[in-house]
């Protein structure tokens, strides 16, 4: 396990800024007919969505990441060459190798910074911010730029004729963490490596026959589930998402009692509402988007982040929960922030 207590007394505390979320133009909704014959098409795992955003073939995963950048930018004053990192994750970045972060510093002018690309998967966010938060507390960085960009599910048209497709979405959002008052209370991380592989991205079987991503004839990217993995999958999502939690929680000082808002990794609306119940917060402190922009991967808590704050709801001081899980329980991930309005 790590965890992190409340932030030192000496030297620069880090803060979350500012959070947004880009969302893609081309709105998809889920309304429009049944979808190619799948036996686990009607699974509840796969509940919950009305609609969802597509980016690709219209942007690419470098623009999506700049256009989030530069809206965050612009809403907080900060120039961009005042910008020292930027830290993010990408699925899928626009070539299989080097990733996006180098293409989005260029793209917004951000001529002093550096970038570094970190993936635990769905629980990359809130990874990012840590990292974050260790620069910017030791000195070395003082504005850093927290990005996800998740352009995936527009990108795999054979993938999107199965109902199996229908909760994931794409987007991008960009956090800044600088020096201000003191906002990650405690964070909670864990690999769980025994629970490695329920959750792959892999070719499609050719003629019956399967080939690695690497080998030519292979297949379409997909997302294969079985019935066995979907049930392992929410096993373990059910026990770590509210332990890692309640632990983040415990390490603040604080109590279930304490959150404002409570807000998750947006699978299934399954997932939604047992992760309330098990963690004891009522529906009504919490804060979800999974049926405007279905599962963002990595980006889900931060868009829903930005979403409440657009919307007014999150206001100064109050106490944010979050937490999240990662390829069907290699990972969990969760934090208690205090969240400060402006610096």
């Amino acid at each position: 396990m790590t965890t992190e207590p409340m932030g030192r007394t000496t030297g620069p505390q880090a803060q979350l800024i500012d959070v947004v979320n880009l969302l893609p133009e081309r709105v998809v909704s889920n309304a429009g007919g049944p979808g190619a014959e799948d036996d686990l098409g009607d699974h509840e795992f796969f509940r919950g969505v009305a609609e969802r955003r597509f980016a690709s073939p219209d942007q690419t995963s470098a623009e999506l990441g700049a256009a989030a950048c530069a809206k965050l930018l612009d809403r907080t004053g900060l120039a961009a060459d005042e910008v020292d990192l930027i830290i993010y994750n990408c699925i899928f970045n626009d070539t299989f190798w080097p990733g996006i972060g180098s293409a989005v510093q260029s793209a917004i002018g951000a001529t002093r910074a550096t970038v570094l690309q970190l993936d635990t998967s769905c629980c990359s966010w809130l990874s990012g911010l840590r990292t974050a938060k260790a620069f910017v507390e030791s000195g070395i960085h003082r504005n850093v730029i927290v990005l996800t960009v998740t352009n995936f599910v527009s990108r795999l048209p054979e993938f999107q004729s199965s109902k199996r497709s229908r909760v994931l979405g794409d987007g991008a959002t960009a956090t800044l963490v600088a020096p201000g008052r003191p906002s990650i209370l405690s964070t909670y991380e864990r690999s769980h490596g025994e629970n490695y592989g329920l959750l792959r991205f892999e070719p499609e079987l050719v003629d019956g026959v399967f080939r690695n991503y690497w080998e030519r004839g292979c297949g379409p990217i997909t997302v294969n589930f079985t019935k066995e993995r979907l049930a392992a999958i929410r096993e373990n999502s059910m026990s770590l998402v509210p332990e890692a939690v309640a632990a983040s929680l415990a390490e603040a000082g604080l109590t279930s009692d304490d959150v404002d808002y409570l807000i998750t990794h947006q699978p299934n609306e399954d997932f939604l509402s047992e992760w309330r119940k098990r963690c004891g917060i009522e529906e009504s402190r919490t804060h979800d988007t999974l049926a405007k922009y279905g599962n963002l991967f990595a980006g889900s808590i931060p868009v829903t982040v930005a979403d409440a704050l657009d919307r007014g709801l999150i206001k100064d001081g109050d106490i944010l929960a979050f937490g999240t899980f990662a390829n069907g329980g290699d990972l969990v991930s969760a934090m208690t922030v205090r969240w400060h309005a402006g610096r």
